[in-house]
This record gives structure tokens, C-alpha cells and sequence, in this order.
């Protein structure tokens, strides 16, 4: 029998790993979500390093990721299903300054403008599934903010798709 050759080798290894790949991601299931978050203190902006807080809900599993000073955006893997909300503090002064995902749109400054002056509705919550592929802005610095490591009991809502 002939010996195949270096091309046809590679060239089966290679289907190897790809059907092995395959078979995996059937066995193993879709995967951690992915979330991609934007912190924006104005104009589309982060001028200072934060870190950015996912808390589940219900246990209040808390989670920080850093955020670098003009950081277009990150993206987070969260392996277990549940609903959870997003939040971020100052790295210099995270008791002064704190921002929490409540809405898709930017937040204004000032009396008459996008909700006054006025506490928003409340922080929003993903259900987050295995294998999906989410956003949160953080952004609004008027959000209450759920005490770390405990089940969020301060205003939330589900986003709904």
C-alpha cells in the first residue's frame, strides 16, 4: 500500500479537527454568552478607568471587569444563564462616582431634559442566555446602585427584545 503523502495528511488532519470541533459544539452546548459593554461618562466617551460590576439578581453573584480610560468598549463571557444587571464605579473615587445601565440612550445633563432631574426607572436587567450575544451601556450616574455581592433589591427591569 502506498504511504499517502505530506499534503493528503495535512489535508486529513485538518478534516479531523473540523468534524471534532463540530461534534464538540454539540456535546458541549452553545457556549458562554458574550457581552459587549460601552461605558460613557459624555459624548461617547470614558475619560477615566473604571471597573465595570455584572451582578445576577437573584444571588447577587457580583463579577468586575476593568475598564481602561478611551476604551471604545469590552466584551465579557458570562458562563452561566440568569438575569443581571450592569453597573460601573470610578477607579479613583468608586464611592463619589457611579454609573448604571438604565437605558439604551444617552443621559442628559439639566433641568427639562431627558428624565429632569429625577431618579431614572431603574437599572436594566438582561436574561442572559447560554450562547447569546448582548449589549449594555452604562452610562447614567443617576442609578442606584445594588449593593455587591447580595440579591439586587433596589429598582430594576427586565429589557425586553
Amino acid at each position: 500500500m502506498k504511504k499517502p503523502t505530506r499534503v493528503a495528511r495535512i489535508g486529513l488532519a485538518a478534516a479531523l479537527l473540523v468534524a471534532a470541533a463540530l461534534l464538540g459544539s454539540c456535546f458541549l452546548g452553545p457556549g458562554p454568552a458574550k457581552v459587549t459593554v460601552k461605558f460613557d461618562l459624555a459624548g461617547g466617551d470614558n475619560n477615566f478607568a473604571a471597573t465595570v460590576y455584572v451582578q445576577e439578581i437573584e444571588s447577587g453573584a457580583t463579577t468586575g471587569f476593568p475598564y481602561d480610560p478611551h476604551t471604545p468598549s469590552i466584551t465579557i463571557s458570562l458562563p452561566k444563564p440568569g438575569k443581571y444587571v450592569f453597573y460601573a464605579r470610578l477607579v479613583e473615587a468608586p464611592d463619589d462616582y457611579h454609573y448604571g445601565y438604565t437605558s439604551e440612550q444617552p443621559v442628559a445633563y439639566g433641568h427639562m431634559t431627558r428624565g429632569g432631574v429625577g431618579q431614572p426607572p431603574g437599572l436594566v436587567a438582561l436574561s442572559i442566555k447560554a450562547g447569546g450575544r448582548y449589549k449594555a451601556y452604562i452610562n447614567d450616574f443617576r442609578a442606584t446602585l445594588p449593593e455587591r455581592d447580595k440579591p439586587v433589591t433596589v429598582p430594576w427591569y427586565e429589557e425586553q427584545p
